[in-house]
């Protein structure tokens, strides 16, 4: 898989399943007030189990959706107060957010003809010449 996106704890380059399921495990982190986890909080005994079975269902959720769109879940209002990616919630957002971004993918691109300006005589300035433009004219 191609890893575009970084590790938010280690600035490591990352898929997007590790990606999602590294936001879940900060969000909840912070949830219960215990701030940012460990370095690599894949490795640390409290949250490996809980990172593997959030990265496990990220994998399945990108099987069926874009990874834009399960990103831009998460990131709705809604999405911010879902926790696991194993909520029921989860997948009338990832509905929705399909159908938002089916409409954005159809959306006709329109191209605008632009005039060539190149020969045209440029336009003659107005207004007192400066000191500079006075040393650029000699």
């Amino acid at each position: 898989m191609l890893k575009k996106y970084k590790h938010t704890t280690t600035g490591q380059p990352c898929n997007a399943g590790q990606y999602i399921a590294e936001m879940m495990c900060l969000r909840e982190a912070e949830s219960i007030n215990e701030g940012m986890p460990a370095h690599k909080l894949w490795n640390t005994t409290k949250w490996k189990n809980k990172y593997r079975s959030q990265v496990t269902k990220a994998y399945q959720l990108l099987r069926k959706y874009d990874e834009r769109v399960v990103i831009n879940a998460l990131k709705t209002r809604a999405g911010l107060k879902i926790y696991s990616l194993r909520n029921k919630r989860l997948t009338a957002l990832l509905e929705q957010e399909q159908e938002k971004f089916k409409e954005q993918s159809a959306r006709e691109i329109q191209e605008v003809d632009y005039k060539d300006t190149s020969r045209s005589k440029p336009m003659r300035p107005y207004g007192k010449k400066s000191q500079i433009s006075k040393l650029r004219d000699e």
